[in-house]
């Protein structure tokens, strides 16, 4: 199989490729951002012929992310792109009629009516990448008329507990306990923000508003999906990236050699709870967005959430702001509602604009 990488460098990026050449797959071409090290370690290492970076031009052989797929020609795209910037990937994807893996759950956040009509009129596949996402395509193989409800786990973060988080730096908010991940992803796994976009992807994905995000510190139980006759289907393994990266590049083929090491249930203990949406508001966020999922709320939130983490980051707010900051913008930007992709993209800059003015 002919695989082309977008955001090759990032965490997903990384995994994907070293799950590459273990499955013996051919990795065709790579995309890549600021990390021009790794990027050029990337291309030395696995000798690929097209690579593109879009601020990079001197360390590009290709001029567009369209070129790049133009001349790779893949049998599959993984998008495993930070951010709103993955939507351009995604859509690129379908329009050229190629099956996607997908990392970038901003893609169905911002834009899911868009993006799962064309990959229904373009005949697309997308295999989830998501750890929980993933889990949950598991376990519905087979079974999607006797779904009734769909919990997604979440681990909470390292801050899950904590009372005032006034003081947390971005050194310590990039520390996910359970997984290796990128700085972003894990921020927002901090703030519950990833939490807020899983539900809203899984909402896309799977067609249904039965979501309930469920808090289990181990990160062992991946997701779980309640049947019609109340019995409860949960996928389980240790938390690594592979296995879901596997999966997805295999089209869910769970004959393939694992990758990942077998559990030990001799030392194993799992604890569940639910999430208060009163204290964690972007659970009540996702849960407003799924009820009425064509208007520009999660735009604004996704926006204002990547802004926000860059605000953070540069020591202008304080972790415990980034949610004030997301929903200083909700009360501020009139919501509409959102007919064209285009929209989405004047949405998302309007909302960018608008944070930097955030006064504390």
């Amino acid at each position: 199989m002919r695989i082309l990488v977008f955001g090759a460098t990032g965490s997903i990026g990384v995994q994907t490729i070293d799950v590459i050449k273990k499955l013996k797959y051919q990795l065709v071409g790579i995309s890549f951002y600021k990390n021009s090290k790794k990027g050029i370690a990337i291309i030395k290492d696995t000798k690929i012929k097209h690579y593109y970076s879009p601020i990079n031009k001197k360390l590009s052989n290709v001029n567009s992310f369209q070129e790049l797929i133009s001349k790779t020609k893949p049998d599959l795209i993984v998008n495993a792109i930070i951010g709103f910037a993955g939507l351009e990937v995604t859509l690129l994807a379908i329009k050229n009629k190629i099956n996607l893996a997908l990392a970038n759950k901003e893609s169905l956040v911002v834009a899911g009516k868009f993006v799962l009509s064309a990959a229904k009129k373009n005949k697309v596949q997308i295999f989830p990448i998501d750890s929980e996402h993933s889990a949950i395509y598991q376990a519905l193989l087979g079974r999607k008329e006797q779904l009734k409800t769909i919990y997604i786990t979440a681990s909470g973060g390292p801050f899950y507990k904590n009372k005032d988080t006034s003081t947390v730096s971005y050194n310590q908010a990039i520390k996910h306990p359970n997984w290796n991940m990128g700085p972003k992803i894990s921020i927002d796994s901090a703030t519950l923000m990833n939490k807020c976009f899983e539900i809203i992807e899984a909402f896309w994905l799977f067609n249904t508003r039965n979501i309930i995000p469920i808090y289990h510190p181990e990160s062992i139980v991946h997701s779980m999906i309640e049947l019609k006759d109340n019995s409860i289907i949960s996928i389980m393994s240790n938390p690594d990236m592979k296995l879901p990266i596997q999966l997805a590049l295999s089209s869910f083929n769970s004959s393939i050699k694992s990758q990942v090491n077998p559990l030990n249930f001799s030392n194993i203990c799992l604890h569940f709870d639910f999430i208060d949406k009163k204290k964690f508001l972007p659970i009540a966020w996702a849960q407003q967005i799924i009820k009425n999922p064509n208007n520009s709320l999660s735009i604004v939130i996704n926006a204002a959430n990547e802004e926000a983490i860059k605000l953070f980051e540069r020591k202008k707010i304080r972790f415990n702001e980034i949610i004030k900051v997301i929903n200083f913008a909700i009360n501020k930007i009139k919501i509409i509602k959102v007919t064209s992709i285009e929209q989405v993209y004047i949405i998302d800059q309007l909302t960018r604009k608008f944070v930097h003015n955030y006064k504390k």
